[in-house]
C-alpha cells in the first residue's frame, strides 16, 4: 500500500509537520550469542518486526522481550518452522500463542495450502516484476497445487520438509534419510540387461575383471575417489560403467598419508579403467573425480601432471565440496546449499524409482558397507529454504561412521564440469 515519505537502505523516513526527516522505522541484525544487541530501543508506541523467526537464536529471540516495555509496544515474528532446531524460540512463541493462559500473543498458521494460487481468492496485482512481463496477480509466484503434490511426491507425506513447508507445523524428531534403503535395496537387486550390446565383464579378456554383471558396449567409464584425511576413515574408489557402479578399492591407515602412494592407486586403476574403456569402445576419455580437500589436492596435482607427460589418458577432476553448487534451479524441490549436497541429491535423484516402471536409473553392485553408508545420512533444511546433507561431525556425533564408500559413489557419478568445455569466443562463451 503506498505510503508518504521514503526508504533508503536501512531506514524509512518521513518528513515531519517542519519539514525535518524522522526516522519511523531502521532495520538490522543481531549477531548470534549478542543479547545486548537487542537493548536500548524505546519509544512509546514501538512495533518490532522479526523476519525469518525460524532461524532466530535463541538468546536473540528471548532478547527481543526487552524491548516490548512500552505502553504500546507489539511484536510480529514471521517465519518457517525449522527442521534442524527441535525447541527453537519461534516454536516456543508460537505454542504460547495456541495456550489460552497467554491472552497476548496470538499464533496464526500459514499453510501452502492457503495460497491464492490454491484457494483462487482475489490476490493484489505482482508490483515486483520488471517492466515489459504481462500484468499478474501475486498468486503467480505463490505455491500452486502441483507444486504441493510433487514436493509431497519427492518427499513422502510424513516428512518434515513436507511437515513445515507444506502444512506450517513444526516437525517433531529428526529428518529423513536423503536415499531410503529401499531404493538402494531395489538397484542392488535389479536383473542385468541382456542382448545385443551387452557384454558380461568376466567375458572381455581382461586381466582382473570377474564380475558377472553386464555392461554395455560403448558405455562412459568413469572413477570417483574419497581420499583419506590424515591416514584416518578411508581411502575408497568405486567405478561406473554406464549405469553400474561397482567397487574397486578401499584401504585404511597411515600408509594414505603418502600422497605418492595414493596417487599410485589411483592411477593403476585408470589404466584398469582404460582398459576397459577401449574393450567397450567408448567414445568418451576415463574421468576420474577426485575429493581434493586436505590431502587430495596434492594427489589430483600429481595425475593432472602425470596426464601431461603421458603416463595416461584420463581427464582429472578436482572437486571441492564445501563450495557452492556448480548448478542451482530457483524452481526445484530441493536446492542444495553446498556441491556435497548437490552431489547427494543427484545420487538420490538417479536411485528414486520412476512410478511408471517401479525402478531407478543405477544398478548398484556394491558391498553391504557402502550400502548402508549410502542410507545414513539424513535429509536437512536451512531456514532459507535450501537442502542441506547431514554433515560427517553430526552422523559421528549419533555413532555413525563417515561415509567414505557412499561419497566415493557420488563422486563417479556426479560430473561438476561439462565433458566438453565451451571454446571462448572473443567476448562471448
Amino acid at each position: 500500500m503506498p505510503l508518504p515519505g521514503y526508504c533508503d537502505t536501512v531506514q524509512y523516513k518521513i518528513p515531519d509537520q517542519y519539514g525535518n526527516d524522522f526516522v519511523a522505522a531502521y532495520g538490522f541484525t543481531a549477531p548470534p550469542g549478542d543479547e545486548a544487541a537487542m537493548q536500548g530501543i524505546h519509544m512509546p508506541h514501538l512495533l518490532l518486526l522479526v523476519d525469518e523467526a525460524g532461524g532466530i537464536d535463541p538468546m536473540i529471540g528471548h532478547g527481543t522481550n526487552n524491548l516490548l516495555t512500552g505502553g504500546d509496544a507489539r511484536m510480529l515474528a514471521i517465519g518457517n518452522p525449522a527442521m534442524d532446531a527441535p525447541a527453537s524460540w519461534f516454536e516456543k512463541l508460537c505454542i504460547e500463542g495456541n495456550d489460552p493462559r497467554e491472552p497476548t500473543t496470538l499464533t496464526i498458521p500459514i499453510s501452502s495450502l492457503d495460497s491464492p494460487a490454491i484457494t483462487k481468492e482475489l490476490s493484489p496485482f505482482c508490483t515486483d516484476c520488471p517492466d515489459g512481463v504481462a500484468r499478474h496477480t501475486i498468486a503467480e509466484h505463490m505455491p500452486d497445487q502441483d507444486w504441493v503434490d510433487r514436493t509431497i511426491r519427492s518427499y513422502g507425506e510424513d516428512h518434515p520438509y513436507v511437515i513445515a513447508k507444506v502444512y506450517a507445523r513444526f516437525p517433531k524428531g529428526g529428518g529423513g534419510v536423503v536415499i531410503p534403503p529401499s531404493w538402494v535395496d531395489g538397484a542392488m537387486a535389479y536383473e542385468d540387461p541382456t542382448g545385443e550390446g551387452w557384454h558380461r565383464l568376466c567375458d572381455l579378456g581382461l586381466e582382473g575383471e570377474s564380475a558377472g554383471h553386464t555392461v554395455r558396449e560403448g558405455a562412459w567409464v568413469r572413477l570417483g575417489v574419497d581420499i583419506a584425511a590424515d591416514g584416518g576413515d578411508e581411502f575408497t574408489i568405486f567405478r561406473s560403467v554406464g549405469d553400474a557402479v561397482e567397487f574397486q578399492h578401499a584401504s585404511a591407515g597411515a600408509a594414505n598419508d603418502n600422497q605418492v602412494s595414493v596417487a599410485e592407486k589411483v592411477l593403476e586403476e585408470i589404466h584398469t579403467a582404460q582398459r576397459l574403456a577401449d574393450a567397450l569402445g567408448s567414445p568418451h576419455p576415463v574421468r576420474v573425480k577426485l575429493d581434493q580437500n586436505g590431502i587430495g589436492h596434492g594427489v589430483v596435482s600429481m595425475l593432472q601432471r602425470w596426464a601431461e607427460t603421458g603416463r595416461h589418458r584420463a581427464q582429472i577432476v578436482g572437486v571441492m565440496v564445501s563450495e557452492s553448487p556448480s548448478q542451482d534451479d530457483p524452481g526445484a524441490i530441493m536446492r542444495p546449499w553446498r556441491k556435497r549436497d548437490e552431489m547427494w541429491l543427484a545420487t538420490r535423484s538417479l536411485l528414486q524409482p520412476d512410478p511408471s516402471s517401479g525402478r531407478g536409473r543405477l544398478r548398484l553392485h556394491i558391498d553391504k558397507k557402502a550400502a548402508a553408508q549410502l542410507s545414513t545420512p539424513k535429509l536437512q533444511s536451512t531456514t532459507s529454504g535450501y537442502t542441506q546433507i547431514e554433515s560427517k561431525k553430526a552422523m559421528k556425533a549419533r555413532g555413525m561412521k563417515s561415509p567414505d564408500r557412499a561419497e566415493a559413489i557420488l563422486l563417479a557419478l556426479y560430473e561438476p564440469e561439462p565433458l566438453h568445455k565451451p571454446r571462448s569466443r572473443g567476448l562471448l562463451n
